[in-house]
């Protein structure tokens, strides 16, 4: 039995090349894809196959596509026209990226449902960087090390601060975060893969979820069911190494951190710094997280006399010199 039929309909040639190109660029989607530009060549390839979705443009659709196989239908939307009630649309006219995250979020909410590949259990590498130190780069650290990782593998970033603050210095709103994707896996995992690809956003390469608006959101989420989102996570999106940013607001910091493969820890060279990473070290002893402490890689940054100001150029920096460096010296690039 073949995988599951999407067809893409455009009578603009080079709209509906790049359509299919843009879900072909997405491994893990279930769908054999099939593009037309001729409503004619549509119907009569609908009259011999089944269609799991059908994403057509406003002009070409026709109420008696209703009448074939075909399990849904979205219409890429050029304007104020009425469709029927049972007709999906989307706004033609956007960003690719937010075209293909809409797409996915309107199709994930309907009945018929195709499940996702997704990718082989434990393929993925896990990379934890937490310091019991604070303003200490932490979290540019790891969104460089992400992007230059993002380069050879498929890798996504998951940031655990109280107050990100992502939303300001990227400049957008996002529709959707990690307190979306935790309420999917937990109350409807048939949604899941779906409503993740509608919430992921990309940067330079490298795949993030937004972070939740508020710690709250997931400071109850308990110590043994982290591991078991992130591994669902990963595995539905194909992710090759995910990095988590973590802190303190995570319950079970120290379950995730003995599960990572390596876990970097951001370091300063003051006394109270000093003070504060030995209690912590003392800590990890005492509680039997020896394996923490051995799988942990201490990371001093010097001064950089030019970091960049925007997110998206942390890959063109000396800071991204330094940490490819250690990446390397640790066999992860």
């Amino acid at each position: 039995m073949g995988k599951p039929i999407m067809a893409i309909c455009d009578r603009q040639a080079g709209y509906t090349n790049q359509l299919i190109a843009l879900f072909q660029g997405k491994k893990e989607l279930p769908f054999e894809i099939h593009g037309f530009t001729k409503n004619e060549s549509l119907q009569e390839f609908c009259d011999e196959n089944k269609v799991a979705l059908l994403i057509i443009s406003e002009p070409d659709y026709e109420e008696k596509l209703q009448e074939k196989e075909i399990d849904r239908i979205l219409v890429l939307q050029e304007g104020e026209g009425t469709l029927p009630k049972q007709v999906a649309a989307v706004n033609k006219f956007q960003p690719a990226g937010e075209l293909y995250r809409e797409i996915m979020r309107v199709y994930g909410e309907g009945d018929k449902i195709v499940p996702f590949r997704g990718a082989k259990k434990g393929m993925f590498q896990l990379i934890g960087v937490y310091s019991p130190l604070h303003c200490c780069m932490q979290t540019t650290f790891v969104l460089t090390a992400g992007q230059l990782l993002a380069k050879k593998k498929k890798t996504l970033y998951l940031n655990f601060e109280c107050f990100s603050g992502f939303e300001t210095l990227l400049g957008k709103r996002f529709g959707g975060n990690l307190t979306d994707v935790l309420y999917y896996y937990g109350c409807a995992r048939e949604k899941f893969s779906y409503k993740l690809e509608s919430i992921v956003q990309e940067l330079e390469g490298l795949y993030y979820i937004p972070p939740a608006s508020s710690y709250e959101d997931f400071r109850d989420i308990q110590e043994e069911e982290w591991l078991s989102v992130i591994t669902g996570i990963a595995e539905s999106g194909g992710y090759e190494a995910v990095l988590l940013d973590l802190t303190e607001q995570v319950r079970g910091v120290y379950s995730l951190l003995g599960s990572c493969d390596k876990i970097y820890t951001l370091i300063r060279d003051d006394r109270m710094a000093r003070a504060k990473l030995a209690q912590y070290e003392l800590m990890l002893e005492q509680e039997a997280h020896r394996d923490i402490l051995e799988k942990t890689r201490e990371c001093r940054m010097p001064v950089f006399k030019n970091l960049p100001l925007n997110l998206e150029h942390l890959c063109r920096s000396e800071l991204a010199d330094h940490v490819e460096k250690q990446l390397k010296e640790d066999g992860l690039l």
